[in-house]
């Protein structure tokens, strides 16, 4: 395991959570050629969280957390989704400068803004050097 993640990834004491699935989660967060899934898929499939999946009958079962999204019972949003693919075809079809054609891309990211939330980390605040110079 990358001793890096080990000093920054807390697992709070009250959510529980099982030592399979901390052993897990710590295989996810470790440099690629150690990662767990790195030689493939099977060893991810073997891990012992996982140990009661049937895999060959998978896309038959229900699934285990079953999500509820009213947003996408209302009609509007399926419009507003539609337009964007309409959209997004239109601007890919009328440039005629592919050395701009990323440019045409960021009219998906109008209005998205990030604000880093200073001091909200697990273990205090941001140290300085991860800090954005001014």
């Amino acid at each position: 395991l990358d001793w890096k993640i080990l000093k920054i990834l807390t697992f709070p004491p009250e959510v529980p959570i099982s030592e399979k699935a901390k052993d897990l989660i710590l295989r996810f967060c470790s440099e690629w050629e150690h990662r767990i899934g790195a030689p493939g898929v099977e060893e991810i499939k073997s891990n012992s969280f996982f140990e009661d999946v049937d895999w060959e009958h998978i896309r038959e079962r229900p699934a285990a957390i079953l999500l509820k999204s009213k947003a996408l019972m209302i009609p509007q949003t399926w419009m507003n989704f539609q337009n964007l693919i309409f959209l997004s075809q239109l601007v890919m079809a009328t440039s005629n400068h592919p050395e701009t054609d990323y440019k045409n891309k960021d009219w998906v990211f109008i209005n998205y803004t990030y604000k880093r939330f200073e001091g909200l980390t697990a273990r205090g605040a941001i140290p300085s050097y991860m800090k954005a110079a001014k």
